[in-house]
């Protein structure tokens, strides 16, 4: 006689498997981000090249000086921050996946913080790059100063993403909560 896997149980371990994939993919992409944003720092130029490429409609009158790149340093250290959070969370999700930890609060709460860091970034991209924009030209003569504020579809369709994934975890702690709560009556 022939015994077959139960079904859940293979499609558990192709998750499991798909998941360890996920993490490390999740993981590289946590030292891809850090790496880039440290070679633009270092690499001499960089910089200013990504600068004119995120802002190809500005005039800047003074060019990029020292005050600009360390203030535009640190304000987009901030979008980078929140992306690099999201990762980590990503990759935590995807850890717990991989060692069978489905549905309980750890996830859920995983899935949650993802959703939170987009709807951050989402936000953040439009502010930085309004602030950018401004801090660009704050030193061009009067009439040409610039506030330049960049939204598409895009924008709410990672707005809209973010705020389901917000929700979905809060549905699955939830979930595990009530799970949890059956489980102690048997």
């Amino acid at each position: 006689m022939l015994v077959h896997d139960n079904p859940t149980d293979v499609t558990f371990r192709r998750i499991a498997r798909l998941s360890l994939w996920m993490k490390w993919l999740a993981t590289l992409g946590i030292i891809v981000f850090a790496g880039f944003a440290l070679s633009i720092v270092v690499i001499p130029g960089w910089f200013d090249n990504m600068v004119m490429l995120a802002f190809p409609e500005l005039v800047i009158a003074e060019g990029i000086t020292v005050f600009k790149r360390t203030a535009l340093l640190a304000l987009l250290a901030m979008p980078l921050a929140v992306s690099l959070y999201g990762l980590w969370n990503v990759r935590m999700l995807f850890d717990c996946y991989a060692r069978g930890e489905v549905f309980s609060p750890a996830p859920a709460a995983y899935i949650r913080n993802v959703g939170l860091a987009m709807l951050v970034n989402v936000v953040l991209s439009v502010f930085v790059h309004a602030l950018g924009s401004v801090l660009l030209t704050y030193d061009n003569p009067a009439g040409s100063r610039q506030l330049s504020v960049s939204m598409s579809s895009d924008t709410y369709m990672l707005l809209l993403l973010g705020a389901l994934l917000v929700i979905i975890g809060w549905v699955m702690r939830e979930a595990a909560r009530i799970s949890d709560e059956n489980s102690r009556f048997v």
